[in-house]
């Protein structure tokens, strides 16, 4: 049974079929399930989507399904988003949130996929802020770091409030939970249970219309469907109104939290450079410049591995640490080729890794080479006369233990 939009909006504007329509948006319903709701074709469909975008002056299915007035859900099912709540403020990245924003109205798994330190969990929780009101009935924000693959469903359960009922698979309550109404869940780090998250994010996405999957991994799940968005680094450029690039705004916003001083913004930006925009990298580095200053950070990055630490816990207590986890994911094959093309100070061609790290093999070096770009551990750049890769700055400065050299 459809509920009654109508009444909440400008009625001789809408029509009771866009109502309908409306109503599937808000449902993240794709067109052709709002078809077979309605039993009208998808190309009607369509045409009350575009309608609808141009009445209420919408830019996209999200902000469409924004804009349809809340379903008067029973209290058990209208359970507020469940996310971490976050303690520093977000710097930038505008723009990438617009895109995410985007590619949730054509698709119900997106991936935020980049290298360790890149932000991408930052970002996740800079999205879930904007479209959380279009998810009527919440969702879950799960952390996976510290989850093993024989453990993922208990994990999304924990973060969703469901408990397992005598007789019923857990799996099975955590589907009729995310059937309730529109549900948006974020698996967060999933690089190192790649395929039991995608496993289940693929019976989820298949038995549960309503439900919009963001997850966050160094490499794509995987899944038919899967909408890729790549994090990048943060600016090094002024924006169009002339202000501080968004990776010098992070520095300056995290070294003032520790310590009031002035400091060399090209200094700052040089530091930014050098540490290749990556988030983390920068406010591990902030933290540390109210006791050796601009200048001495500036001096110490030639070792900045051993430079950037935290003293906490974890895979975010220093750069070295995330890119240990990186590097622990790899398989044999793969870290001897990553150790092999470390010689590169800069970027190189698949000509080139073949020479110095497949023996000539051109289409062995090729397959490892799109293996590392697909865990973030190499970065693809072009020049003009075809693709070629590089490691950022801080992979490039990552040396594995004695014992894996000797590997």
């Amino acid at each position: 049974m459809t509920r009654d939009l109508r009444g909440a909006l400008d009625v001789d504007r809408v029509s009771a079929r866009e109502a309908e329509v409306l109503e599937g948006l808000s449902e993240h319903l794709t067109n052709a399930q709002i078809a077979r709701r309605l039993h009208i074709s998808v190309r009607t469909v369509e045409s009350h989507v575009s309608s609808l975008l141009r009445k209420l002056g919408a830019d996209s299915r999200i902000e469409l399904a924004l804009r349809a007035p809340a379903p008067s859900t029973p209290a058990s099912v209208a359970l507020a988003f469940v996310v971490a709540n976050r303690w520093t403020s977000f710097v930038g990245r505008t723009g990438e949130i617009d895109d995410v924003v985007a590619a949730m109205s054509t698709s119900r798994l997106i991936t935020l996929v980049g290298p360790g330190g890149i932000g991408k969990t930052s970002l996740a929780h800079a999205v879930v802020e904007r479209v959380a009101p279009a998810f009527s009935a919440g969702g879950g924000f799960v952390d996976l770091v510290p989850v093993s693959a024989d453990f993922v469903v208990e994990a999304v359960a924990a973060s969703l409030g469901v408990a397992q009922r005598p007789q019923e698979p857990l799996a099975d309550a955590v589907q009729e939970r995310l059937r309730m109404g529109p549900t948006l869940l974020v698996l967060d780090n999933c690089e190192h249970v790649r395929e039991a998250t995608a496993t289940f994010a693929y019976r989820i996405l298949t038995s549960c219309p309503g439900t919009v999957v963001l997850a966050t991994s160094r490499e794509r799940l995987g899944i038919t469907g899967e909408r890729i968005v790549a994090v990048p680094p943060l600016s090094l450029t002024p924006n169009s109104e002339g202000s501080a690039p968004d990776a010098v705004r992070l520095f300056l916003d995290r070294s003032q939290s520790a310590s009031d001083y002035d400091v060399d913004q090209t200094m700052v930006t040089e530091i930014c450079r050098r540490l290749d925009g990556i988030p983390l990298a920068i406010e591990l580095a902030a933290a540390r410049a109210a006791s050796l200053g601009v200048d001495g950070l500036l001096a110490g990055l030639d070792d900045h591995l051993r430079l950037l630490t935290s003293g906490a816990t974890g895979r975010h207590q220093s750069t070295r640490a995330l890119i240990d986890w990186s590097y622990d994911l790899l398989d044999q094959q793969d870290r001897a080729f990553f150790r092999r093309i470390a010689c590169f100070a800069g970027s190189f061609d698949l000509a080139s890794a073949a020479a110095v790290a497949a023996d000539g093999d051109v289409a062995a070096a090729t397959d490892l080479v799109g293996r590392l770009v697909d865990k973030s551990l190499l970065v693809r750049t072009s020049d003009g006369a075809g693709s070629r890769r590089r490691m950022l700055e801080t992979v490039h400065a990552y040396r594995p233990s004695a014992t894996e050299r000797g590997a």
